[in-house]
């Protein structure tokens, strides 16, 4: 796996400018993917930057996070261009020593405002991972099922009644969220990226190796939701992102293991 990544990491980094006339497409260019994972995309929006050597191109945002994708598509390969990119985080694919969130871009187009103001307000757009709630598409949209738990450190629920959970759904849209144990009105998703073992160490208390669906994970996606602007008393009302399909949901000490059903 390592030798293909960076064979498409060297494949990506072409030269560093292009001629100021270079056609680009007026709207969004789609990559192979979207279709597949528009529901766990998430948009960044920055200035493409060449880094030196035969390193790729990356994406700087406005506050200054370097984004890796995989592939640029070559219309776009312009040094200190703006672009938005709706991307898939894939955090299972080596980074090849480089400092940055490794990306797959799934749809790009070229944006003239500066890098730091808010995306537009376009319908289909996941939300960013800038911490703020975003109004559009979060990651964790869809349904997710309870296909176990975990108590890696000391619980106040019962392994029994988490083990009557298994099989129950957590539902998370625009509107509502809703938990076995609770139901959020005008849910709001707070979106950010962190190195594992510093949340689960950090701020879980239970070393990483205790919790075996992270195991070889390094940076997750975590999500808080905020129900009508305050916190939400339930299950779900933080979610751990393993990947596009499976998640944790950390409650009264127990990890329940969700897999995405829709």
């Amino acid at each position: 796996m390592r030798n293909r990544l960076a064979l498409a990491l060297v494949v990506s980094a072409v030269a560093a400018c292009r001629p100021s006339g270079f056609d680009r497409p007026s709207g969004w260019t789609e990559l192979d993917g979207w279709v597949e994972h528009v529901a766990v995309a998430v948009r960044v929006q920055g200035r493409l930057t060449a880094a030196q050597g035969a390193q790729p191109w990356i994406i700087v945002d406005g506050d200054g996070r370097s984004w890796i994708p995989m592939a640029v598509p070559e219309s776009f390969q312009l040094a200190g261009l703006g672009v938005e990119a709706d991307v898939r985080l894939r955090p299972d694919l080596l980074s090849v020593g480089l400092e940055g969130e490794l990306v797959e871009v799934l749809r790009i187009r070229e944006s003239s405002r500066d890098a730091s103001t808010v995306l537009d307000e376009d319908a289909s757009a996941p939300a960013t991972l800038s911490g703020d709630p975003g109004p559009t598409r979060s990651a964790l949209w869809g349904e997710w099922r309870i296909i176990g738990h975990l108590s890696p450190g000391v619980a106040a629920m019962s392994s029994a009644r988490a083990g009557s959970w298994t099989g129950r759904a957590l539902e998370f849209g625009p509107s509502t969220a809703r938990s076995p144990n609770g139901e959020c009105l005008e849910p709001a998703y707070r979106e950010r990226t962190a190195m594992s073992d510093a949340v689960f160490s950090g701020e879980y208390g239970v070393p990483i190796e205790s919790v075996p669906p992270a195991e070889g994970i390094d940076t997750l996606l975590v999500v808080d939701v905020r129900c009508s602007g305050a916190g939400w008393d339930a299950a779900g009302t933080v979610v751990l992102v393993l990947d596009e399909r499976r998640a944790l949901a950390p409650w009264d000490g127990v990890m329940f293991e969700l897999r995405r059903s829709r």
